[in-house]
C-alpha cells in the first residue's frame, strides 16, 4: 500500500510539474504571449516614430507657408497649377515612347 501511494504521489508531482510548464508556456500570461505582445510593441514604436517623423516634416511645411513667401509661390506653381496675372505657360507634349511606323 505504501509503493501505491508513493506511485500517486509521484505521478500528481509529474502531473502538477507539466500543469505549471503549459500554464507558463502556453497560459495566458505565458511565454508564447509574452514574445506576442513584444513582437506587436515593436511593429507600434516603428509606427510610432514614422509618424513622428511625418509630423515633424509636416511642422516645417507649415512653417515655411506661413512665413515664406517664394514657398508659397512655389506650391502654387507646382501643386495647384497657379500662374501669375500676366504670365503665359507653354506645355510640351511629352513622347510616350512609341514609335510610328
Amino acid at each position: 500500500m505504501k509503493k501505491f501511494k508513493e506511485k500517486v504521489q509521484f505521478l500528481l508531482l509529474i502531473f502538477f510539474i507539466f500543469l505549471i510548464a503549459y500554464w507558463t508556456i502556453f497560459g495566458d500570461n505565458g511565454i508564447l504571449k509574452l514574445r506576442k505582445i513584444e513582437q506587436e510593441n515593436e511593429k507600434v514604436k516603428a509606427a510610432s516614430e514614422k509618424i513622428k517623423a511625418e509630423n515633424e516634416r509636416l511642422k516645417k511645411e507649415i512653417k515655411l507657408l506661413q512665413e515664406d513667401r517664394k514657398y508659397v509661390e512655389k506650391v502654387a506653381r507646382e501643386e495647384l497649377g497657379m500662374t501669375r496675372q500676366d504670365e503665359i505657360i507653354y506645355k510640351k507634349k511629352q513622347d510616350d515612347g512609341k514609335e510610328k511606323k
